[in-house]
């Protein structure tokens, strides 16, 4: 009876041990993946957080942006399963009651560290969309712009040509005066 009770005891010890174990070797799993994640998430922050800026107003210029932001979404896909990954080793471990070695303020440190990486990689995740939107906004504005500068460049040219070569045989003193007078007039109150 005592041999039965002694090896029970030990079984339960290897089992506890190797228990232990396993759990030590997640918890510095997740300590060097945090680590490796806590950097690359502030490469990225700093790289959403950038503003975008156009050397000149041109179509190529905007691929060329689109094309980084492409690259950048790509760097923030590859990191998914490794963001996934290490959320879920926090799980694990919130689940576990040797993780957190039965302390209330390891667990919820833990429990903050996991909220924190999901906040942060959702903002991320909306600053990426948000950038590439801006981008194509951009074009779009440019786009309006260089549209409404061609017309108005028309209207100049038209008007310097009517400026040179004015029609004004025809017109009577009287009517070019009043004419005067009202241009004057909303020039005087188009300056208060």
């Amino acid at each position: 009876m005592f041999n039965v009770q002694v090896t029970k005891t030990v079984i339960v010890s290897v089992f506890r041990v190797k228990k232990l174990k396993e759990t030590l070797v997640t918890v510095q799993q997740l300590d060097k993946n945090m680590s490796n994640l806590r950097s690359w998430l502030s490469r990225i922050e700093a790289e959403l957080s950038r503003p975008i800026t156009y050397s000149v107003c041109h179509e190529k210029e905007i691929q060329k942006r689109l094309a980084e932001q492409q690259d950048l979404q790509k760097n923030i896909e590859q990191h998914t399963e490794g963001v996934a990954s290490v959320l879920s080793l926090c799980d694990v471990l919130l689940q576990d009651e040797d993780a957190a070695g039965g302390s209330e303020a390891e667990s919820d440190s833990l429990q903050e560290t996991s909220h924190s990486l999901d906040q942060r990689w959702r903002t991320i995740c909306a600053l990426a969309l948000d950038r590439r939107l801006r981008i194509e906004e951009t074009w779009t504005l440019w786009c309006k712009f260089l549209n409404d500068y061609s017309r108005f460049e028309d209207w100049l040219k038209m008007a310097e040509r009517t400026a040179a070569n004015p029609n004004s045989a025809e017109v009577l003193y009287s009517v070019a005066k009043e004419e005067l007078k009202k241009f004057e007039v909303s020039c005087f109150h188009g300056k208060l």
